[in-house]
């Protein structure tokens, strides 16, 4: 079903496979990066929840949000949409479109959810019109450690070592409930990290006292040569800081994130990453923030790092 404005000329629907090129467009002119049709294909397309919903004038894409579909580590595996991919063409900021874009949203697909998870840039705090005192916000300090050394040794330590990405078919019994926010079972995983560039990712386990940590990390380059991205964590909590330690203290270039801001002579502030989420419905706020203020949220959970061809 398509809707339109008061203004003809402008048209609001769910995107298409076919609608591709379009989106690349307004995405390189929004942030100069290229995307490519994989990723736009496995992201939007992958499951029947997820979606990108555009304005359009006539046949061009001026606006767009991207829906992912994820579902909540709780009892009920409640769904709820991961905002992301939001853009609007320069000559069509200010007007609204946007907020009239969201709110179409809102309406249409997401009434039968109670949370929204968004990654706001420092330009786009839209927010489906849903009240500050309805929207938890957190904020992320994004770090590269400074070494010399590009390329992580397969053993930098006795407990610690390589596994290829494919091998975490043989890891399931150790990708257990956990703390994170977001349900991450072996599907998850799956999903995520061997249906979409398997090759750019790796699995980096490190072994203390009879237990097993394990960090997926992806292999990255930018103007300043290779380095090495952690995005999720699966396997003992117990050890996981300690593991961490042993990454960012590694010769290798290495970027992580920190609820904290960390001064260290080793490290180098990259960016910053904004969380915020929201509560559509009426609800508890306050009991709802208690169970979620100690839930975890890793990099891998953005769409930082993976988008770009």
């Amino acid at each position: 079903m398509i809707c339109r404005l008061e203004n003809p000329k402008f048209i609001f629907r769910k995107l298409k496979i076919s609608d591709y090129q379009n989106f690349s467009k307004l995405f390189y002119l929004c942030f100069k990066k290229k995307i490519s049709y994989d990723f736009y294909k496995w992201r939007y397309f992958n499951d029947r929840f997820s979606f990108c919903y555009g304005a359009f004038e006539s046949s061009k894409l001026i606006a767009n949000v991207g829906m992912k579909s994820m579902k909540l580590n709780t009892n009920n595996n409640e769904r709820v949409f991961s905002r992301h991919t939001s853009m609007v063409s320069s000559n069509y900021r200010g007007k609204g479109i946007f907020s009239t874009l969201l709110e179409k949203v809102k309406k249409k697909f997401l009434n039968k959810t109670n949370l929204l998870i968004m990654w706001p840039n420092n330009n786009n705090f839209a927010s489906f019109g849903i009240k500050k005192n309805r929207i938890i916000r957190k904020k992320y300090y994004l770090y590269l450690t400074l070494n010399r050394k590009t390329k992580i040794k397969k053993k930098f330590n006795k407990n610690i070592n390589i596994i290829n990405i494919n091998n975490i078919n043989k890891l399931k019994v150790f990708i257990k409930d956990n703390n994170n926010f977001f349900l991450k079972n072996f599907d998850y995983f799956k999903s995520r990290y061997l249906l979409y560039k398997d090759k750019e990712y790796l699995i980096n386990k490190f072994e203390l006292n009879n237990f097993k940590s394990f960090f997926i990390l992806k292999k990255n380059k930018n103007k300043t040569g290779f380095n090495y991205v952690i995005l999720d964590h699966f396997g003992s909590e117990y050890i996981k800081s300690t593991h961490l330690s042993q990454l960012i203290n590694n010769k290798s270039k290495v970027i992580f994130w920190s609820k904290k801001k960390i001064n260290k002579s080793n490290l180098k502030l990259i960016n910053y990453i904004n969380l915020n989420i929201g509560f559509i419905k009426e609800t508890d706020i306050r009991k709802q923030k208690e169970m979620l203020f100690n839930k975890e949220f890793m990099l891998g959970d953005t769409d930082s790092f993976i988008t770009i061809k």
